[in-house]
């Protein structure tokens, strides 16, 4: 059996909205540094980018069998947040309506991208996150979950949970009606 399923469901709940915020700011900072200036993220309003949630459990309930062996962990990691990366890419933009990244404006991407969606360097830089992530962030956020308390966990799942509910229902739905009247949405952060 797979331990992340083990879980109960207020942990689930905040490693998920954990992983998309540190995914959300790791994503800031790397923008802001490219782009000399500060950038928000994510496709949504708050400091959130839900593939990352996605992806830190599909990280760890897919590499977690694989730990003894790093260098399969790694070029697993790669492969695997790359497909998660271009399926939500590819949601974003066939649903929502909205592109949240654009590999080709970036230079060290602009030559190794696929349909501006994926670019070699991420994924290899992927690897390396599903790394760290396999060998010490799943651990150090349940250590975090149990400093935490459940009714410190019970309290940030419904706030977290409610905020991201109305934000998705807010910022998409305007999305898709700008979709439905031929608005386009900007690219996240661009």
């Amino acid at each position: 059996m797979i331990p992340v399923f083990n879980l109960s469901v207020e942990r689930c709940i905040f490693a998920f909205f954990f992983f998309s915020f540190s995914g959300w700011a790791g994503e800031c900072l790397m923008e802001s540094i490219v782009r000399k200036r500060l950038v928000n993220k994510g496709s949504l309003r708050g400091p959130y980018v839900p593939v990352h949630g996605i992806g830190g459990f599909a990280i760890y309930a897919a590499l977690t069998p694989l730990k003894a062996h790093p260098l399969l962990v790694y070029i697993a990691g790669a492969l695997l947040c790359t497909v998660v990366e271009y399926l939500a890419a590819l949601f974003l933009e066939k649903v929502v309506g909205k592109r949240s990244w654009d590999y080709a404006t970036y230079p060290f991407t602009s030559w190794c991208n696929f349909q501006r969606r994926i670019a070699l360097t991420t994924s290899l830089f992927f690897g390396l996150v599903a790394m760290a992530f396999v060998y010490f962030y799943w651990d150090a956020t349940l250590r975090l979950m149990d400093i935490m308390g459940l009714p410190a966990l019970y309290w940030l799942d419904g706030t977290l949970g409610l905020g991201f509910t109305l934000d998705i229902i807010f910022t998409y739905g305007k999305c898709i009606r700008n979709k439905r009247a031929g608005i386009p949405n900007k690219t996240d952060g661009l």
